[in-house]
């Protein structure tokens, strides 16, 4: 009986080889089928249907955690971080080059069952640390989920866009002005506010959802704050559409009143801080195709830009070649003032999660009087 059952079960893994690489409906059909022919019991089959499931189940906990993930308490606590060690050269003999420490960063989340999740990011670089995000989720379906605390404003895809994720080692001009970056009014918050918001997905087509959906109302203040600095609230909203695989378009707004920053001072008076704006991103194969046009006013002064830009892996996830057009005029009235930066960039990745990055900036002015301020940058970027 004992090599019997040894036999029987030697045959059933032999039979059973193709089928771990179809579908699980293949699979399915292929137990029915030796139970039918009396290879298998429906004791034995049950067994092998439960230990596909585990096995499928640990797949799924595989691809949705960190490469490098430390899990405690079923998924409560992920710990996962950012360092990017950066140089830059510039062209200006007044400027001096520089190596410098763009990012070091900790990441701590978790869920802590279906509905209820956290995040908790803190940025190291610089004179002291800033708290990125720190939020609590509670999601009731995909079509709607709900955050409190201080997160990204749902507004631009490139401000949207993980820091570790961009193809470029710097944002836009347009996005730096106008997404809560380095050269917006209310000085540069990192995207990021404090509010609440609701999002989800919805419309379900070929196994995608054809629409998603995020709508938000925050402080102003900014992150990293302990209070409003003002009695007004903005608010924000981005909703993005599927029309196909693999390609988002997307429109969001952002209306404020804000404190500004003039020179490193916050004002006290309030101003009017409103954004527009429309992206696009498209990826086949090794190829990703992005473009993004924002506009916005502050006080009474228009504002507007947009890039495009183009990547593509000339080694399939080892080198990637990438180029971009950038332009931004900070004031609709000025007709002299427009900045135009063509970027080119490879990017060597060592595995899934060292990378090493090189750009040239070639910058250009509107005005007459140009200036020679090209930059070359190199970045090595490590996440774990």
């Amino acid at each position: 009986m004992k090599h019997s059952y040894i036999l029987r079960t030697a045959l059933v893994l032999l039979l059973l080889i193709p089928a771990f690489i179809s579908k699980a409906q293949q699979n399915e059909d292929l137990l029915n089928l030796l139970i039918k022919k009396n290879v298998l019991t429906q004791q034995e089959a049950d067994s092998i249907r439960s230990d596909q499931a585990v096995k499928a189940q640990a797949q799924k906990d595989k691809d949705k955690k960190n490469q490098h993930g430390v899990y405690i308490g079923s998924k409560a606590l992920q710990v996962s971080g950012l360092i990017q060690t950066e140089y830059e050269g510039f062209q200006q003999s007044t400027v001096n080059n520089t190596f410098l420490l763009h990012r070091a960063r900790l990441d701590v989340k978790g869920d802590i069952n279906d509905a209820w999740s956290y995040e908790v990011y803190t940025e190291f670089a610089g004179v002291t640390p800033k708290l990125l995000d720190a939020y609590t989720s509670y999601k009731i379906a995909d079509y709607l989920k709900f955050s409190a605390g201080q997160f990204k404003v749902p507004f631009s895809l490139e401000s949207l866009t993980s820091d570790s994720q961009l193809d470029f080692i710097d944002r836009s001009q347009v996005d730096n002005a106008l997404a809560g970056r380095s050269t917006d009014v209310i000085g540069n918050q990192n995207g990021r506010d404090i509010g609440i918001q609701i999002s989800g997905s919805f419309a379900k087509v070929d196994n995608r959802y054809l629409f998603d959906y995020t709508f938000g109302v925050f402080n102003g203040a900014g992150y990293d704050v302990t209070t409003d600095n003002n009695n007004h609230k903005d608010i924000a909203g981005r909703l993005s559409v599927h029309p196909i695989d693999n390609l988002t378009v997307s429109g969001d707004f952002y209306n404020g009143i804000d404190n500004y920053i003039i020179g490193t001072v916050k004002t006290a008076a309030n101003y009017k801080r409103n954004r527009d704006g429309i992206d696009a991103r498209y990826v086949i194969g090794g190829l990703s195709l992005q473009a993004e046009y924002d506009k916005g006013t502050d006080a009474t002064i228009r504002r507007d830009g947009w890039y495009g830009q183009a990547a593509y892996f000339v080694i399939p996830k080892k080198l990637q070649l990438a180029a971009k057009y950038d332009n931004y005029d900070p004031n609709k009235v000025i007709g002299t003032d427009r900045t135009y930066i063509y970027t080119g960039g490879a990017s060597y990745f060592f595995n899934d999660w060292a990378r090493f990055t090189v750009n040239y900036l070639d910058r250009t002015e509107q005005a007459t009087t140009q200036i020679k301020n090209n930059i070359l940058e190199a970045q090595l970027q490590l996440t774990f």
